[in-house]
């Protein structure tokens, strides 16, 4: 983890009218469970390692046995970039694929492919899973890469022991949460703020700075940390299993701030950890 990236790389995906969620190596990178149109780009040089890798892409209309219209539309494909240069003006696409589901006979299309880029997507191996309303879309990198830390952790089990485990280092955090002690909960981040500094080109403590919580500690007025939920939490997994987390109902996690001044609002401390060295740690 020690080299610096010729290229950086964002993942870019759209909808219209429908709800989605954007997965890489399967560890979720943005959830919309509301219908609706969407153009969105993330950094995503964090979740690319070297050689193979794969988008998860899932978007589904509400309710979710209703079918999909003829419109219906999912675009998603890969940019990348030179450090320095803006990513939302600059970046070049490395490929792109276009599915409709809502027509006949679809096929999911490669529409757009750059030969020169460091990305190539495995064109043959794209799969749309009907039953779960998800778009497969593997592809190549031949750009050197760090080894990430959700590469390095223990594999894991997905049984009691794993998820009750893990619950408790979610309660040691949470007890952080209650006393506000953002410079603990950075301490605790450390290998993901080494690594953001690593995948962006920024510095280290400029990532401290955007990952602090400090908003929702200065502003009791507007945010309230919610209770830790009592009930069974579910163990999910990730990334060869390396990667793990727990979820309430849904797509919930047991840390979250309630807005104040909106109705059924909240923010997502959504973490994914690793265990390594008999420690649990976050990754992501």
């Amino acid at each position: 983890m020690a080299q610096e990236t010729e290229y950086q790389f964002g993942v870019r995906w759209s909808v219209n009218g429908l709800a989605s969620s954007i997965d890489m190596q399967d560890i979720m990178l943005n959830f919309s469970g509301v219908p609706g149109h969407q153009n969105t780009m993330l950094p995503a040089s964090q979740y690319i390692r070297n050689g193979r890798n794969e988008i998860q892409f899932y978007a589904w209309p509400l309710p979710s046995d209703k079918p999909f219209d003829e419109q219906h539309e999912l675009r998603l494909s890969m940019e990348y970039w030179e450090p320095g240069q803006n990513p939302n003006t600059e970046a070049k696409t490395a490929f792109e694929v276009v599915i409709q589901p809502g027509l006949e006979g679809f096929k999911p299309e490669v529409v757009n492919v750059d030969d020169q880029a460091p990305l190539r997507v495995v064109a043959s191996a794209i799969h749309w899973d009907e039953d779960y309303f998800r778009l497969e879309v593997p592809f190549n990198n031949r750009q050197p890469m760090p080894t990430w830390c959700w590469e390095e952790g223990d594999v894991l089990r997905d049984s009691d022991a794993t998820r009750d485990s893990l619950a408790r280092e979610y309660r040691r955090l949470y007890t952080l949460f209650e006393e506000q002690d953002n410079d603990a909960l950075m301490d605790a981040s450390k290998t993901m703020i080494e690594e953001l500094a690593l995948a962006s080109g920024e510095s280290e403590a400029y990532v401290r700075q955007r990952a602090s919580f400090t908003m929702f500690f200065d502003n009791p007025g507007l945010f309230q940390l919610r209770d830790f939920p009592e009930e069974p939490m579910t163990l999910n997994l990730a990334a060869d299993n390396r990667v793990a987390w727990l979820t309430t109902k849904g797509v919930n996690v047991p840390i979250r701030f309630m807005h104040l001044q909106e109705d059924d609002v909240s923010s997502k401390v959504r973490l994914y950890f690793i265990r390594r060295d008999g420690q649990w740690e976050i990754c992501r």
